[in-house]
């Protein structure tokens, strides 16, 4: 709400009022502020009304940009009046991506030149001080949010012409990073190594006994860590049923027809100010019916009688309202949990392949590489792909508006699986010919 003071001076009575948009980057509130004369035939109180209506005026205009002056705003502050701005029409993560790239990488360049006076060279300036450091693909996508600023700019009659528009883009010697996914047989690799046991290893370390006397403790080995029914069945889904993360976390048992063996795909997760909160999926087209490979039901059946065992089991204490996936407490597992765990699992299995040389070689196991918990959907697509399944099924299974998304994302590892089916093929002329 708008401040408004008072002040009488030798010419009369003025209202000098202050608008708050927002914090700055040191969290200091950004300020506007205006003055206004009423009418000197009014009476006080009908001159505190006008000020309250100009005042209100005044705030309007601030929160829509409306009192702008691209000539004496800075990019820092225009840079926080537009993300307020658009804060109601991202995902809160989009924010937060936002909010980094500005932070880290925009306002320490432009922060102290005026929008008005940013022109064309600057911003290729800008474009090139990421060369070294980014892909091509990356310096677009501030270009995009640059743009969009610019764009609000030009709404606001702050400037008149976008200065990104005419930019160009940088060559650069960083290729895009293409997608990262276990191959068919590296699937049935991480599926083994989910059977597996490994021994957790202590680093030697000091201690101090009671009478206060330093002692070390050697490398010792301890345990041997299990991968849980819960963690297993989330990433059999994510890799044979291609459910984005968001997805699977979104899941409640009503979402699962044992008899029909299919999962109904109907929200997701995000992640708000307030917490985790479920919304509809990625696009329309998200929202789909997939079916569960028939090996998968007993991993299921198992993890439901575990998961009502231990339901019963904490009694009040349980939180849960029916999701599949939860902490200890019954509440929906957190976004990262399972990506911080798949991480951890595949270097775990890695140092222990490394280590025993003889024994994994002997049983055909070998490291896998490290993906991210996303890299699974990619290789659902891609082992979809091997088994012959075609285009327009892979894309329904995946969730995707055509099949033009499909082969766009995975033409390089459809082609590599391509290449494979050929090779068969030569084996196939070569046996019979």
């Amino acid at each position: 709400m708008a401040s408004i003071k008072k002040v009488e001076n030798k010419k009369g009575v003025v209202f000098r009022i202050t608008v708050s948009n927002g914090y700055d980057m040191q969290g200091r509130k950004i300020k506007q502020t205006t003055t206004f004369t009423p009418d000197i035939s009014m009476t006080p109180k009908q001159q505190e009304r006008s000020a309250n209506k100009f005042a209100m005026e005044f705030e309007d205009k601030v929160k829509h940009g409306a009192c702008f002056d691209g000539e004496k705003q800075s990019f820092e502050e225009f840079a926080y009046n537009w993300l307020e701005y658009m804060k109601d029409n991202l995902t809160y993560s989009t924010y937060e991506g936002y909010k980094y790239y500005l932070e880290n990488k925009m306002i320490p360049f432009f922060k102290s030149y005026k929008i008005a006076f940013i022109k064309i060279p600057l911003i290729e300036e800008f474009y090139k001080t990421m060369v070294d450091e980014y892909a091509h693909s990356t310096i677009a996508k501030f270009s995009f949010i640059l743009s969009s600023m610019f764009s609000t700019a030009i709404r606001w009659q702050m400037i008149e012409i976008n200065p990104c528009k005419n930019a160009i883009l940088p060559k650069t010697n960083k290729e895009k990073p293409g997608i990262k996914y276990f191959t068919p047989q590296q699937s049935l690799l991480f599926l083994k190594s989910l059977e597996m046991t490994f021994p957790v290893k202590y680093t030697g370390h000091n201690r101090v006994n009671d009478e206060g006397k330093m002692y070390h403790i050697n490398d010792y080995y301890m345990d041997c860590r299990e991968v849980s029914t819960q963690y297993k069945l989330f990433f059999n889904i994510a890799l044979f049923c291609g459910l984005r993360k968001s997805e699977a976390l979104a899941l409640h048992w009503n979402d699962i027809d044992f008899e029909k063996r299919i999962i109904d795909i109907s929200k997701s997760v995000t992640k708000t100010e307030e917490g985790i909160e479920y919304k509809k999926p990625k696009t329309y087209s998200s929202i789909r019916i997939v079916s569960i490979p028939d090996s998968l039901i007993p991993l299921l059946r198992q993890y439901k009688a575990e998961y009502n065992q231990y339901r019963l089991l904490l009694g009040d204490a349980w939180k849960g309202d029916g999701n599949l996936f939860i902490q200890s407490d019954g509440k929906l597992m957190g976004r990262s949990t399972t990506y911080n765990y798949f991480i951890n699992h595949i270097k775990r299995y890695n140092k222990w392949v490394t280590e025993n040389k003889e024994y994994p070689k002997e049983k055909g196991l070998e490291e896998l590489p490290m993906i991210a918990l996303h890299g699974l959907r990619h290789s659902c697509a891609t082992l979809l792909n091997y088994l012959g399944v075609n285009i327009i099924d892979i894309s329904s299974i995946l969730g995707h508006a055509d099949t033009s998304t499909t082969m766009n994302i995975y033409a390089h590892s459809f082609e590599k699986q391509s290449r494979v089916a050929s090779d068969k093929m030569d084996e196939f002329i070569r046996m019979h010919a």
